[in-house]
């Protein structure tokens, strides 16, 4: 079971509650930023996710990005094709195989796909003011360990 913790400004939430509620208006803020900053290029939101992700990734290619999605090839080929047409990613194709195609951000795009972190960077940059650089290295931790445990929860499920 999750412990509950009392907070003053939401009540009684549990960390699920609390990350939910942090994942949420981190949605909220990217949709509403889509619709009035012009940024992203008309991207769609799921092609905002594609771009979040190509950034993540080590050196990604449609294949690895389709096998860390579990969905088609051609599926992410095309969503790829898409931010390619719109100047947001490269594709590259490898010398020894041609077949191989590794993605990666434009350059030209890199300003707007940095937009993406602008308002939770200055959330945090602002909240963390307030705490000490224990309490930030404690949910550093805990950020990182329920990450780790969701990636090999999606490693079993391959």
């Amino acid at each position: 079971m999750v412990r509950q913790i009392e907070l003053s400004d939401w009540g009684i939430m549990d960390l699920v509650e609390c990350v939910g509620q942090m994942y949420y208006s981190i949605v909220i803020n990217e949709l509403k930023r889509m619709r009035t900053s012009g940024l992203y290029r008309g991207v769609s939101y799921n092609g905002l996710l594609y771009m979040d992700l190509i950034r993540q990734m080590d050196n990604p290619t449609v294949s690895s990005i389709a096998e860390t999605l579990g969905v088609a090839k051609s599926s992410v080929s095309q969503k790829v094709s898409e931010l390619e047409c719109r100047g947001l990613v490269n594709r590259e194709r490898e010398a020894l195989d041609g077949r191989v195609s590794h993605v990666s951000i434009a350059p030209e795009a890199v300003d707007d796909v940095s937009a993406i972190d602008a308002p939770i960077r200055a959330a945090l940059e602002s909240v963390s003011r307030d705490y000490s650089e224990e309490q930030i290295q404690m949910v550093c931790a805990m950020i990182t360990s329920v990450a780790r445990a969701l990636d090999a929860q999606t490693q079993d499920d391959r």
